[in-house]
């Protein structure tokens, strides 16, 4: 069985998308991983930093429409967009029968095999943000925050290939070239939203609903870490698989996520460790080199205002500041 991990982001996160794909092979080393560049190398950095993983530059695949999609974005919008075209190209060039997708500031700490094995039931496998209410109260994110960026977070997703698949990612890349913008107010969440309608129009889909699954700063109120022999643990009940690190400023180690107001740091001493071990890997993977290297799919922006400015608090994965653009 052919099985590949893959992500999708800008030279600058590489650093975070090298920690995220080292913490996941440690557990699957029979997985091929696959970087979806949404930039250029251009001689900017040496792609043997990367190694073992793969790198495919999103201008080699054949991307219909690829100039006016790169045109049209921000670079957290052409992330977003980029990643049901890489999914395509890679079902066309290796044809997995297994394709799992974790966002670059994922951290794996479990086998995933209770994954694999749900895809033997469900062609397509989703996560929610949380399953149990937020507590009622004005702290950032709201309930209602998380109804328009999407019932379901698009960090994590796993797919076999199936006619089911195939469809799915026909559809949601028809929606990704001219509506995966940050325009709230306009009902558009980027790619996330789009999930919303999945359940629906494939019902084959699974939702995945393990405890230890995309553990982030949207669901820590149902979700408690403790440190135990056997690893980290959720609830004392579950393995942590793998953490989504939303919104963690290495400029502001002290704060959980800058997109929440709900939690302190320092009340959450397995985060805060747990924190400060990430921030260490990924520095070592070459933050500072990466970190300072530009998107050349950079298109010209107007300063954020109004709803951007709102949005701009929450939700943004890829830690890429929004901005309105002159074409809305």
């Amino acid at each position: 069985m052919k099985k590949i991990l893959y992500t999708v982001c800008s030279a600058n996160h590489l650093a975070h998308c090298k920690t995220m794909a080292d913490s996941f092979a440690v557990h699957h080393p029979e997985y091929k991983i696959i970087i979806g560049l949404v930039d250029k190398i251009d001689n900017r950095f040496a792609v043997q930093q990367l190694a073992p993983y793969e790198i495919w530059e999103i201008a080699n695949m054949g991307i219909p429409d690829f100039e006016a999609i790169t045109a049209r974005y921000s670079v957290i919008e052409l992330n977003c967009a980029m990643k049901s075209f890489v999914a395509q190209a890679i079902f066309a060039r290796d044809y997995p029968d297994i394709l799992m997708y974790l966002d670059s500031d994922m951290w794996v700490h479990h086998s995933l095999l209770v994954v694999e094995e749900l895809l033997y039931q469900h062609p397509i496998l989703i996560t929610p943000h949380f399953t149990q209410a937020l507590p009622d109260n004005q702290h950032k994110p709201l309930e209602r925050d998380l109804l328009r960026s999407g019932i379901y977070n698009a960090g994590f997703m796993a797919m076999t290939r199936s006619a089911v698949t195939d469809r799915f990612l026909h559809w949601w890349a028809a929606h990704m070239k001219e509506e995966c913008y940050y325009r709230f107010s306009e009902g558009m969440g980027v790619d996330q939203i789009w999930l919303n309608l999945v359940p629906t129009l494939f019902p084959e889909t699974g939702i995945f609903l393990h405890p230890g699954a995309n553990v982030a700063y949207w669901n820590i109120h149902e979700r408690e870490l403790t440190e135990t022999s056997q690893g980290i643990r959720v609830n004392d009940a579950y393995p942590l698989l793998f953490l989504h690190i939303s919104g963690y400023s290495f400029a502001q180690p002290e704060l959980l996520s800058r997109h929440q107001t709900r939690y302190h740091l320092e009340a959450l001493p397995v985060w805060k460790k747990l924190l400060e071990n990430y921030r260490q890997l990924v520095q070592a993977n070459g933050y500072d080199t990466f970190h300072a290297l530009p998107c050349l799919y950079t298109k010209t922006s107007a300063p954020s205002f109004g709803i951007m400015k709102t949005l701009n608090q929450f939700l943004q994965p890829l830690g890429v500041k929004l901005t309105k653009h002159k074409d809305g």
